[in-house]
């Protein structure tokens, strides 16, 4: 096999063996059947050319399908560039009239043939190189010595001097096989002559790609973005036509509703409780603190038992003797005197009290339990 690159591909017109291939295959849409071009096309495009020119040929002598002189001659010239054997296209059934007018094709544009076409080529169509148009139609009549079922949807596709016509014919026709859509693709060239075939094709065919407008039609007219108010605008504009608007006045704040007085009402304010006595002897007057002092001074640790109060398991506290007829102390000072020294004395009472029942004041304690009698 033999690279479209190498001198030995190229004929004496110039033309590469994958380029005149391709627009062999192009001049015989119609006649051959719609699955060996299809076929041959793509062997084509994976430059597979020796399997692709002899596919052809051997397709054309089994259907005994018509073929001019001179596609007899590029035949043979493509089998040889290609390292097949050229006597092959001496088997061919050549006859330019039948060639010509035996086959008569009818198209339609009715029923959509461009439906799904173009977002089944969508990203296909962005990376082709110099596209210029793409075009769907039906052909309801058969296409060589075994036609396929009708009607048949044609893909007309037409490229720039720029495109590879090959590979631009198989990588649309693999994206609609993807998307589901059975399509005969047809893709002409500045190099290629255009057939009656494609000339009636293209006569009935629906629009689906054209270049400048991705979607084939006439670009509808986008409603304009909506113009920025002053508060989108730039901070200098903001400033300016801040001026020109009143401020707006802030909503006064409405007046809380008054509190129901009625007997029982849920929602109304609650009654703080009255001042507990317990509450009040937490805190010490000028007057407690004085006596506490006096305490401190006799003996430090009683006396901070007594402030704290704070006492030892089995340990009696003494409290000092409670002076009332102290002319500093008010009837208040006094009255909260006599509760602290009575809570005192209750707190030694308990003291003394659990040291003669469980008896941790003896050399030798013992458990009274109650029930033992001991």
């Amino acid at each position: 096999m033999v690279e479209s690159h190498s001198d030995a591909g190229l004929g004496t017109d110039g033309f590469a063996v994958p380029l005149r291939l391709h627009n062999l295959l192009l001049a015989l849409a119609g006649r051959l059947d719609d699955s060996a071009l299809s076929e041959a096309r793509e062997l084509t495009a994976r430059a597979r050319l020796d399997e692709a020119a002899e596919l052809t040929t051997g397709a054309l002598i089994a259907g005994k399908l018509p073929v001019r002189e001179s596609e007899q001659h590029e035949l043979g010239l493509v089998l040889e560039l290609s390292r097949s054997d050229a006597t092959l296209a001496e088997h061919l059934t050549v006859n330019d009239a039948e060639a010509d007018n035996g086959v008569l094709h009818h198209f339609t544009g009715d029923n959509q043939p461009e439906h799904g076409v173009a977002d089944a080529l969508d990203r296909t169509l962005q990376v082709l190189p110099d596209l210029r148009s793409v075009h769907a139609v039906w052909r309801n009549t058969p296409a060589g010595s075994v036609p396929g079922p009708l009607p048949q949807r044609v893909v007309l596709v037409e490229i720039g001097p720029e495109g590879n016509p090959p590979a631009a014919a198989y990588r649309i026709d693999a994206a609609l096989r993807r998307a589901g859509i059975r399509a005969v693709v047809e893709v002409t060239g500045p190099g290629a002559e255009r057939t009656r075939y494609h000339d009636q094709a293209l006569n009935s065919a629906m629009a689906v790609w054209l270049a400048g407008n991705s979607n084939g039609s006439a670009p509808q007219n986008r409603p304009s973005a909506p113009k920025p108010n002053a508060k989108e605008k730039a901070g200098r504009h903001v400033a300016a036509d801040a001026k020109d608007e009143e401020p707006v006045p802030a909503p006064a704040p409405a007046p809380a509703p008054e509190a129901s007085k009625g007997p029982g009402h849920k929602f109304g304010p609650r009654e703080e409780p009255p001042e507990t006595r317990a509450e009040a002897t937490t805190d010490l007057s000028s007057a407690e603190v004085a006596q506490l002092r006096a305490a401190l001074a006799e003996d430090p640790e009683k006396g901070k038992a007594i402030a704290s109060a704070v006492i030892g398991p089995g340990e009696v506290v003494e409290i000092p003797e409670l002076d009332l007829n102290d002319p500093q102390l008010s009837e208040r000072d006094r009255q909260l005197l006599r509760e602290l020294h009575a809570e005192l004395a209750e707190r030694e009472r308990a003291e003394a009290s659990k040291v003669r029942t469980n008896g941790s004041g003896e050399d030798n304690p013992r458990w009274v339990d109650g029930f033992s009698g001991a």
